[in-house]
């Protein structure tokens, strides 16, 4: 029985070492697009091929050139990740968690990551990735209620996806988190236990995540027939210190709040500093409940007792929108699309029934 590797799978003898993609790809018998894509892993080439292009291209000690490769398929193969400066800069945010997503498909796809951040002008550094052509697209992040980067963007026609959503009219790819749906359950948790002093620690306000859980928030009110608390929506920075400095003051007024709904963990855990202050015990004397469990070093169940929240995996939100970009770019899907993100609501220790 003859022990002899299947041809077409062996390397060709004839090519020399330092071969081009054009001489690797007519002694192969291969066009030079098929062997580009066969070296990048593409979906399109069957494994057999992508086997023997990488043995031929192994054994001629084959190093592709980015620059020619570029021009070969008319890509860069790179996308762009815009954010602000001081993103790098917080300890506490999840920014760390969607980088980590973006990263892990952007070097499964076979592709760079060009990170641009700023710190005043975004308009300066998208302009500047439009005109250089140095990315096939962007990833932006933290969308204003109305944002005007959508339209700069459409007009520059650099391909993007955005992490979140506006409320802008242009057409515009997304991925996001149900803010809308998350705030709405947690909120009507609360009614349900029999809360009606609820206050609502939420984010900034001119961010269209912040507008929309503070609308949820209102509706799930309203769908009992009931009417929110005046001015019990707090738009603040999400961190450990709003959630303190917030809960503190509500704590202390002539009708104290029995429940508190956070935007995040960090929120939550301030609000927890606060009661613990107040001597109030949380989960017995009220009730605190929040959204977006599964930022690194601060977890729902780190806090006694456990906290009740939602949770979606926010690495997840990085690999949805690195992998729609690429998609977008590499024309596999048509824009503009959105991806909701789904999310669990896991009930613990944290809330308490009103009698």
């Amino acid at each position: 029985m003859s022990t002899t590797p299947t041809k077409g799978l062996l390397p060709d003898k004839r090519l020399h070492k330092g071969a081009d993609l054009k001489s690797l790809a007519i002694q192969l018998g291969l066009s030079q697009s098929t062997v580009s894509r066969a070296l990048r892993g593409h979906h399109a080439i069957p494994e057999s091929t992508r086997r023997r292009v990488e043995a031929a291209a192994e054994a001629a000690g084959y190093r592709p050139n980015a620059r020619a490769r570029s021009l070969a398929i008319g890509r860069a193969e790179t996308i762009g990740l815009v954010f602000p400066l001081e993103r790098l800069q917080l300890p506490e945010t999840n920014f760390v968690d969607v980088l980590a997503g973006i990263s892990t498909v952007v070097t499964q796809r076979n592709y760079s990551l060009l990170l641009s951040p700023f710190r005043d002008d975004e308009v300066a550094v998208l302009g500047k990735l439009a005109s250089s052509k140095s990315v096939d697209g962007v990833i932006i992040t933290r969308p204003l209620v109305v944002d005007p980067r959508i339209a700069l963007l459409n007009q520059l026609g650099l391909t993007f996806v955005l992490h979140g959503r506006t409320e802008v009219q242009e057409p515009y790819s997304f991925v996001d988190t149900d803010n809308d749906a998350s705030f709405e359950r947690l909120t009507g948790l609360l009614l349900d236990y029999g809360h009606r002093d609820i206050v609502a620690v939420n984010g900034l306000s001119h961010f269209r995540y912040a507008a929309a859980r503070a609308a949820a928030f209102h509706r799930a009110f309203s769908a009992r027939g009931l009417e929110a608390p005046t001015e019990a929506v707090e738009f603040v920075s999400m961190t450990e210190a709003t959630g303190f400095e917030t809960a503190m003051r509500h704590l202390a007024a002539p009708v104290r709040p029995t429940a508190f709904v956070c935007g995040s963990v960090f929120q939550a855990r301030g609000v927890y500093r606060a009661a613990a202050a107040c001597g109030l015990t949380v989960g017995r004397d009220l009730s605190v409940v929040a959204h977006d469990d599964g930022v690194r070093g601060c977890q729902a169940t780190d806090l006694t007792p456990a906290l009740t929240a939602t949770t979606t995996p926010i690495s997840a939100s990085g690999e949805g929108l690195a992998g729609m970009l690429i998609d977008l770019v590499e024309g596999r899907i048509k824009g503009p699309v959105g991806r909701i993100l789904p999310f669990d609501l896991i009930l613990r220790d944290s809330v308490h029934v009103v009698r």
